[in-house]
């Protein structure tokens, strides 16, 4: 999908939803970024566990639903559902991981961006403080003007 380009969003219509200001400019926080990312991971720990229960549910022999014949045509049904919750389950954890590791490598190329700008910042820093002053005498020119001088 193609950046939007802000100015063709009418004022006000992002309202105050946080982090964008009126134009749509967008602000990261960082912080908030890895916060958000360690809580996901959290809830993903929860998740991880909450597996052992569907694999013990999955294990589950068909005749504990029963021996009569209206349980036993409930089987089917319970055998496509506990197929379907198990890819499901996977692949929300699948997801969930992609989520938090995407968080983060954007928290880091936020950092990694302005630890570049810092870096050419001082090296511009450090040139121009380098650079001599032309209205500063020179050690080589004689101390006042006369015979053997340049001046």
């Amino acid at each position: 999908m193609p950046p939007v380009d802000p100015r063709s969003v009418p004022p006000g219509a992002y309202g105050n939803w946080p982090g964008l200001n009126q134009t749509g400019e967008l602000r990261v926080d960082r912080t908030r970024l890895r916060a958000i990312a360690k809580r996901l991971e959290s809830d993903l720990e929860e998740l991880l566990e909450a597996t052992k229960d569907l694999q013990r549910a999955v294990g589950t022999p068909d005749t504990a639903y029963g021996t009569w014949d209206a349980a036993q045509s409930l089987v089917p049904s319970v055998v496509k559902c506990r197929s379907v919750l198990t890819e499901q389950h996977g692949a929300f954890l699948t997801e969930a991981l992609n989520t938090i590791k995407m968080l983060r490598r954007s928290a880091q190329v936020y950092d990694d961006a302005e630890s570049e700008l810092e870096r050419r910042v001082a090296a511009v820093r450090t040139q121009l403080e380098d650079t001599p002053d032309p209205t500063a005498p020179r050690t080589t020119d004689s101390p006042r003007p006369g015979p053997g001088s340049l001046r």
